[in-house]
């Protein structure tokens, strides 16, 4: 069994798309599991430019590269985001994502049971 788990620059994603909220248009994204720690999934995401929402996971990532900036609908605060951050997100939180530049981003996530 392999220590190493792949580049995080170089690895290759599964397309996925999410609808736009404001064109109704899809953004592009892709996604890929890197590995498993202890019930914890590592897991590589990226997105197109867009605004795109969701409902978030218990998940601390740290961004590669790109910029966006992600809305929490409960609490109103916005969170301006690029290369080098780390965010910490809580499960349950309705957000929005606003990628101005093509995202990508590092995580570790725990399944909300």
């Amino acid at each position: 069994m392999t220590q190493y788990l792949g580049n995080a620059f170089e690895l290759p994603l599964e397309s996925a798309t999410y609808e736009a909220l404001d064109d109704g248009h899809e953004v592009a994204a892709g996604r890929t599991k890197v590995g498993e720690l202890a019930g914890a999934r590592i897991g590589l995401w990226e997105a197109e430019p867009g605004l795109i929402g969701g409902v978030t996971t218990d998940e601390i990532f740290v961004v590669l590269e790109g910029h966006a900036e992600v809305t929490f609908e409960d609490t109103k605060e916005t969170i301006s985001m690029g290369p080098g951050d780390i965010v910490r997100l809580n499960a349950g939180q309705r957000n929005s994502w606003r990628t101005s530049e093509k995202l990508r981003k590092v995580s570790v996530s725990i399944p909300v049971s």
